[in-house]
């Protein structure tokens, strides 16, 4: 369904070790390529398979409020599993997005599941209106550019979630191809000191759990 990582122009794993905002830039690069080479057709087959892979091995606790996104820039959809949620009796929200130069902190508020009425953001986003209910969710279906299995997350750089995800009592769950994952033996991800462990990370053949995981991650349901 996806095809191994593109070989870059310049290796990530060469970048200076002491220079993790190098080596992170050049993942961006190499990962945003592959993500962008995954068929329509193959990503809308992936984002049903990443669906019932969540739902069979992480379902979350029954008085969770869940966060997704609007999926941009060929990222995997989460809208199946969060349709899926939703209907389980679970609040949905979305993030809305600061416009250019505020400071990068999200705000969520829940939607009803309706794409009509939503707002443009920016970025290209979608995002729930103003006038939307205001939330805090406790579980968060995260985008992402790249993964390792150490539960190391690759954003696109700007902070956005960094403040959510590490709060207290929030589970966070990176959802990407697995197209997306960084290996360990290629060194994995660079990790800086505000870089935040994902709880686990869900793709469309595969449920991670990190090799260093949370001591109370907050997830029921067992291996898939």
């Amino acid at each position: 369904m996806t095809e191994p990582l593109p070989v870059p122009s310049r290796d990530p794993a060469a970048a200076p070790a002491d220079d993790p905002a190098a080596r992170k830039a050049m993942w961006r690069t190499r990962l945003l390529a592959a993500r962008r080479a995954v068929a329509p057709a193959d990503a809308a087959v992936a984002a049903e398979a990443a669906r019932d892979h969540l739902l069979a091995a992480l379902p979350p606790a029954p008085d969770a409020v869940v966060a997704g996104y609007w999926p941009m820039r060929g990222e995997l959809d989460p809208r199946p599993v969060l349709t899926a949620l939703r209907a389980r009796g679970h609040p949905v929200a979305l993030p809305v997005t600061p416009p250019p130069g505020a400071a990068p902190v999200l705000e969520f508020r829940l939607w009803d599941g309706d794409p009509a009425g939503l707002a443009a953001g920016p970025f290209k986003t979608r995002q729930p209106p103003v006038t939307a209910p205001a939330a805090t969710p406790t579980w968060i279906v995260a985008p992402l550019l790249g993964f390792d299995r150490r539960g190391t997350r690759l954003g696109y750089g700007g902070g956005y979630y960094d403040r959510h995800l590490s709060g207290a009592g929030v589970v966070a769950i990176g959802y990407a191809f697995a197209c997306q994952e960084v290996p360990l033996a290629a060194g994995g991800l660079p990790v800086e000191p505000h870089d935040i462990p994902l709880a686990a990370v869900v793709t469309e053949t595969e449920v991670i759990r990190p090799q260093q995981t949370l001591a109370d991650p907050g997830v029921t349901g067992g291996p898939d």
